[in-house]
């Protein structure tokens, strides 16, 4: 492609020089722009500001004006932002204020450069980052994911809005309208990249909590399980239940994590919670095994053992033993802390290891194999021991509830 020589400026240098308000509208748009295109921000800068103050109904030039402001101002390396932070904010300022949200724009570059410097900031101001959300109008956003050149998908414009003015939201405390935001967010037609859905709703849910819808809270945590990084639904759940009291509910899902995790000693605040529920409940002797257990892993990892505990008995032994001990005391006891019924097996796959307990009033309850605490050997008739957890039923997509720390009590050969 041939190269754009170019434009000679000189008839609009001198025009401007001798009446600035003699330009019309095409005019000041053609001169700003080749100001611009030539490198010469400072002085396309300062002929649309003059054009602005003299050439009433000029509008052609303003998104020109705007990117020579940008490229100036804006489109600087954060170590320049830093040092005249105050004149970076009011320039952007000054964008948001003169250039609409159309093609050509420099309007979305500007708030994206400023959002990009406040969020490598640390502690990020989540107040700055709403704001300049607010100057954009997230129905004009665009929803088309971002391909760049070498074909990867990337988020679209409307995705980053609503993931980062729900996250705002919550940071600020506004729970109500995050809750909005997510809602309104979940009725667009949205490609949803990264982890950026399973975040929504774990804002919108942390947000319910604090308005104390916990039914729909809960319903939204179960849905998410494990899918965020770093958080542990188990926790939020346990949080939950114990400050709305749901005691029962969440000891059964604090036994169950108990049961699934195995003995780690990195797994101390796994170990301290159950060790409150002991000693809630009225078994002295799995009380006393539990102190043993946590006062040994303490102790091995280099813990203080400030206001921990051990029997005379258990001195001796080692962590790793005292959890196996431990383990079997328990659940030997579950009725002492958590709701256990009785029912009879229905139906059971031998080579998916899944099947179904019979309800009276309800749909056969669902267990795996891998829920019981013993290994046992499974049979349609059997007389089970178990709880039961609310979960979620992804095909389904609603809550449901499964049968967990099943053990045999006897077989119905009457069935």
């Amino acid at each position: 492609m041939e190269k754009r020589e170019p434009k000679d400026l000189t008839n609009y240098d001198k025009r401007f020089e001798e009446d600035p308000s003699s330009f019309n509208d095409f005019q000041a748009m053609d001169y700003v722009r080749e100001l611009k295109n030539q490198g010469r921000n400072d002085e396309a800068i300062e002929v649309g500001r003059t054009f602005l103050q003299v050439g009433e109904g000029l509008t052609g030039f303003i998104n020109h004006y705007g990117y020579a402001l940008y490229n100036k101002f804006i489109n600087i390396d954060e170590n320049q932002i830093s040092e005249k932070e105050d004149l970076f904010f009011s320039i952007v300022d000054e964008i948001a204020a003169l250039c609409k949200q159309e093609k050509y724009s420099p309007l979305e570059a500007t708030i994206n450069k400023a959002m990009k410097y406040i969020m490598n900031k640390k502690p990020v101001d989540y107040k700055k980052i709403s704001d300049l959300l607010d100057k954009l109008d997230v129905q004009t956003l665009s929803v088309d994911p971002f391909i760049n050149n070498a074909g990867k998908e990337y988020e679209s414009k409307k995705e980053k809005w609503y993931r980062l003015k729900v996250r705002c939201s919550y940071e600020l405390g506004d729970y109500a309208k995050c809750v909005e935001y997510a809602n309104n967010a979940f009725a667009q037609p949205i490609k949803w990249h990264y982890n950026n859905l399973n975040w929504v709703k774990y804002y919108r849910a942390s947000s319910l909590v604090q308005l104390k819808r916990y039914e729909e809270a809960e319903n939204e945590f179960l849905s998410l399980g494990n899918r965020i990084p770093n958080v542990d639904s188990f926790e939020v759940l346990y949080d939950l239940y114990m400050n709305t009291g749901k005691e029962k509910e969440a000891y059964t899902n604090l036994v169950y994590k108990f049961f699934t995790s195995g003995y780690n000693v990195q797994h101390l605040s796994l170990y301290e919670k159950i060790l409150e529920m002991t000693h809630a409940g009225k078994n002295s002797e799995v009380a006393a095994l539990a102190d043993a257990f946590v006062y040994k892993v303490k102790e091995e990892t280099g813990k203080d053992l400030t206001g921990a505990s051990i029997s005379d008995e258990y001195k001796d032994m080692n962590s790793s033993t005292l959890y196996d001990r431990f383990y079997n005391q328990l659940m030997e006891n579950l009725d002492a802390y958590i709701e256990r019924y009785e029912g009879k097996v229905v139906y059971y796959n031998k080579d998916k290891e899944f099947g179904s307990i019979y309800q009276d009033d309800d749909d056969n309850l669902f267990f795996r194999q891998a829920d019981y605490i013993y290994d046992e050997v499974v049979e349609k008739r059997d007389v089970v021991e178990y709880s039961v957890m609310k979960t979620f039923d992804a095909k389904k997509q609603r809550p449901t509830t499964k049968a967990i720390l099943l053990k045999t009590l006897y077989e119905d050969i009457n069935y």
